[in-house]
């Protein structure tokens, strides 16, 4: 035994984890490069683990405040605003698949290979990672169609689970590192780390083996990073859980704790005694009764005094929580500058409704940093789209049309269809050209499963049309003709030839002509 304790939420595992040294059969180059990737990990491990503690509403308060009653402070009380920050900016940002210069609406046969791999619906979890802790990465590697795989496999990692070396002279990883597996006690097990040349995997298995080897001819690290706001110093980017955000969350935790005090006074009037004897505050045993059970208790009796005077009684009026609801609201701006949510999203509600045009400037700040992480994680995007392509065909070679992918996101501003509609209706009486082109479709709101199926629709119906219009052609050819051979068979019955020697005049006409005669 190792002294540790089982852990059943594996977001909260190891605090320092010592990789293995002198492992048979392990590349010197890629030993060199395990090392330093251990160090990340273990030195971000701590901030990954509070910024998760923050969203999943898990994160207690270390110093609450002298105004908490020692009664009430194993009261758990939640601000879920962080991963409400997390989740606006998240779920604006919605991937439309893969377009190239082409225009084919599938470069590559893409399509077929993330549906075997949910893509759409793993790409939003690792956006979300990457907000919560600044990045996620994503791995692609061959996959073994015999066992149930897709030909590519395309996976994505927290933070929590992965770290990665950057070049910044090429802009990319130098190297990454992924823990596959964990035992009970979310020590590591089994990792790879990722190199431009190979993939390795190594096993405990008694001790540390290497267990697999993928040389690939890439010539690039197969896993890339997700970086949220990333810039110069910082290429894995920043978290939407940030200081300021983490410390107005203690705050309004803080507040929600001291409303929740106020309404116990509030419940338990305040009396103020005058002239009363101290037996009154002694229980029956002649202990003295706690000050806090005083206050908060309810007095139905009390004796007279010494003097036979009868002790005055007065109530001391209510605190109003009004304070700590106006300090709630302060917070959330606060909150809401800080992240760009609109103040109403956090549960603020105003006297006055909001009009269409106040909420959509509440959310431009919004929109502005959704449009910008859409076009960091395309850049990403497109690079994983190559290694899907050159993993499944096996080459190495990046073509002028695989360079152009690009990834196509929905608009961050969610228009309405009218909205959308009436732009593009403007932008076709400029552009007529423009009505016959999946772009229009594009801006109308449409999703590409939508698009697939209304030009598949339009092609079908085009299709149906023409032979409609061949096949009532060639009826009306057919009646034209109809009444042409109708008219020669009764004005003028077919006569023999004479010049074909008799054999067309031997018929039953012509032979009782004869008899006649």
């Amino acid at each position: 035994m190792n002294g540790l304790t089982p852990v059943t939420d594996f977001s909260r595992g190891p605090q320092w984890f010592t990789p293995p040294s002198g492992v048979e059969g392990l590349d010197p180059e890629t030993e060199r490069l395990m090392f330093p990737l251990f160090a990340v990990w273990n030195r971000k491990r701590a901030r990954n683990m509070l910024r998760s503690a923050y969203a999943d509403g898990k994160h207690r308060l270390d110093h609450i405040g002298f105004s908490i009653p020692p009664a009430m402070r194993h009261i758990e009380e939640v601000v879920g605003w962080p991963a409400k920050a997390v989740a606006a900016h998240a779920e604006r940002c919605m991937f439309d698949g893969f377009v190239s210069p082409s225009a084919n609406d599938d470069p590559f046969d893409l399509d077929a290979v993330l549906s075997a791999n949910q893509f759409g619906l793993e790409l939003p979890q690792a956006i979300r990672s990457s907000m919560t802790h600044s990045v996620a990465f994503m791995t692609v590697s061959p996959g073994d169609p015999n066992a149930g795989e897709p030909p590519v496999i395309v996976m994505p990692y927290s933070a929590q689970w992965s770290a990665g070396l950057w070049n910044f002279r090429t802009r990319s990883l130098k190297a990454g590192l992924v823990v596959k597996d964990v035992d009970d006690y979310a020590m590591p097990t089994m990792y790879s780390i990722y190199t431009p040349k190979e993939v390795t995997t190594l096993k405990l298995a008694g001790k540390w083996v290497v267990d697999n080897v993928w040389s690939h001819n890439l010539g690039r690290v197969p896993m890339e990073a997700l970086p949220y706001r990333p810039d110069i110093d910082r290429p894995f980017g920043r978290s939407i859980i940030s200081r300021p955000v983490m410390s107005i969350t203690d705050d309004a935790v803080r507040t929600v704790m001291r409303t929740e005090v106020s309404a116990e006074f509030y419940s338990a009037p305040q009396l103020l005694l005058l002239g009363a004897d101290k037996d009154s505050f002694l229980d029956d045993k002649g202990n003295p009764i706690p000050v806090w059970e005083f206050i908060i208790g309810r007095i139905n009796a009390i004796s007279r005094d010494d003097n036979g005077d009868v002790p005055t009684v007065q109530q001391i009026s209510q605190q109003s929580v009004q304070p700590h609801v106006e300090q709630m609201r302060e917070l959330a701006s606060r909150f809401a500058g800080e992240t760009n949510v609109p103040v109403s999203s956090l549960g603020v509600v105003t006297d006055n409704p909001s009009s269409a045009e106040a909420m959509h400037a509440a959310e431009k700040d919004l929109v502005i940093d959704c449009a910008a992480a859409n076009r960091v994680y395309g850049a990403a995007l497109r690079r994983i789209a190559q290694d899907i392509i050159m993993i499944r065909d096996r080459t190495a070679d990046i073509t002028d049309e695989m360079a152009g992918i690009t990834a196509r996101w929905r608009s961050p501003a969610l228009p309405s269809v009218i909205d959308s509609g009436d732009a593009i209706v403007k932008l076709i009486g400029a552009f007529p050209w423009l009505a016959d082109t999946s772009v229009a479709l594009e801006e109308a709101g449409f999703t590409d499963e939508q698009i697939t199926r209304l030009l598949a629709e339009k092609r079908r119906n085009q299709a149906t049309a023409t032979a409609t219009q061949m096949l009532a052609a060639l009826t009306s050819q057919q009646t034209q003709k109809e009444p042409e051979n109708g008219q020669q068979d009764t004005t003028q019955p077919a006569q023999p030839d004479a010049a074909a020697g008799g054999q067309a005049g031997d018929s039953g006409d012509a032979q009782t002509v004869d008899d006649s005669q």
